[in-house]
């Protein structure tokens, strides 16, 4: 069964094109390497939705994930850091998107 792996990282205040294509990258290349990509831009596809509302929206998906990456703008993020303490606090993996970060993701021995 393939792990899903949510996308965190910073998109408030940012210009929508430029969160599309990182985002986009990272979930690309999640999906190479065989995982089941959750790109939270592609939850939320109204950029006009409050930010509450938004959060809700990717928390709930949050929730039922394998794993978080967190991008590099991550901790310029409130959003980044509720969806990373949330799944610090429900022991679901947490893994840098870097080098060593997605070889700990691929790596890592799943339970399910």
């Amino acid at each position: 069964m393939k792990q899903k792996i949510y996308i965190a990282g910073k998109v408030t205040g940012e210009p929508i094109e430029e969160c599309r294509i990182k985002f986009k990258i990272a979930q690309l290349e999640l999906e190479a390497k065989g995982f089941i990509a959750i790109n939270p831009l592609e939850i939320v596809t109204d950029s006009t939705t409050p930010w509450f509302t938004a959060m809700r929206m990717c928390v709930s998906v949050l929730v039922n994930c394998d794993a978080v990456v967190l991008l590099p703008c991550w901790e310029d993020s409130t959003g980044a850091k509720i969806e990373r303490k949330l799944a610090e606090d429900l022991q679901i993996l947490i893994c840098n998107y870097t080098p060593f970060g997605l070889t700990v993701l691929q790596k890592h021995q799943w339970n399910n």
